[in-house]
């Protein structure tokens, strides 16, 4: 099947399109960034591989009972995750209204009155600032010309982060910065307000780093037996992504 574009809308200064090849469905920005992607015809497979990065933190077994989605787009980690384990309730909050209404009709996002998602338009950071939900999961996965906002590493919004977080729970950023230099920069700050439990998943195939941030002590990965029994119950390569993770070492450990 050819690949065929079913939407496209300029909205202020961003050109949105929806295209389907085969049996997937994708919202692009801007002609070169991939924003979301679901299978159209099972929503518990995330062809994007990105996205199942993004849910690394899902091997450690932690308790898993709310979910905040920071920047929703097509929202298909909303809908995977409603396919997969319908009893965990979420909260998506996207800025664009743009969006947020392709999410609802292009992408399938979980309608209230059949799942325990909601799907708000908002500035994240006002959402977090104001709410008293505990999250088992915070993923942030934002990004303005190509990169993470400054303010998402910013000590505000991370501190936020962190009292939002269940005592269990996991702060997940996609990272993505021009050089090494703004990625050391960006997991300083981080550390400031998690300490030392923080590990990185990195991509080789993208230039973005994913940070888990946990509220606790970060967790090791489990056996290998394990990870395999786990990775056919989410559909997601747990034993390849566990050989990805690195411990971020703690400040007194860290190269001078």
């Amino acid at each position: 099947m050819m690949s065929r574009c079913i939407y496209r809308e300029e909205h202020d200064d961003t050109h949105l399109e929806i295209w389907e090849e085969d049996d997937r469905r994708s919202l692009w920005f801007d002609d070169v960034i991939l924003q979301s992607e679901i299978h159209i015809h099972d929503p518990a497979v995330l062809p994007n591989p990105v996205n199942r990065a993004m849910l690394a933190h899902l091997m450690f077994e932690l308790p898993l009972e709310r979910v905040l989605l920071a920047g929703c787009g097509g929202g298909a980690i909303a809908r995977w995750l409603h396919a997969r384990a319908p009893e965990v309730a979420g909260d998506a909050v996207e800025l664009s209204p743009t969006v947020a209404r392709l999410a609802r009709e292009y992408f399938d996002f979980p309608a209230p009155a059949s799942s325990r998602w909601r799907l708000q338009v908002d500035d994240v950071r006002a959402f977090v600032a104001r709410s008293g939900a505990a999250y088992d999961y915070i993923l942030v996965d934002l990004e303005e010309n190509q990169s993470t906002p400054d303010w998402v590493t910013g000590e505000a919004f991370l501190t936020a982060s962190h009292r939002r977080l269940s005592p269990t729970g996991v702060l997940t950023l996609n990272l993505i910065v021009d050089d090494n230099l703004g990625a050391s920069s960006a997991l300083q700050r981080i550390r400031r307000v998690f300490g030392p439990g923080i590990l990185l998943v990195d991509d080789p195939a993208h230039d973005n780093l994913l940070v888990l941030a946990f509220r606790a002590a970060a967790p090791a990965p489990p056996p290998a037996d394990r990870l395999r029994r786990l990775g056919q119950t989410w559909g997601i390569d747990f034993s390849a992504l566990a050989g990805r993770v690195t411990r971020l070492p703690a400040a007194d450990d860290a190269p001078r």
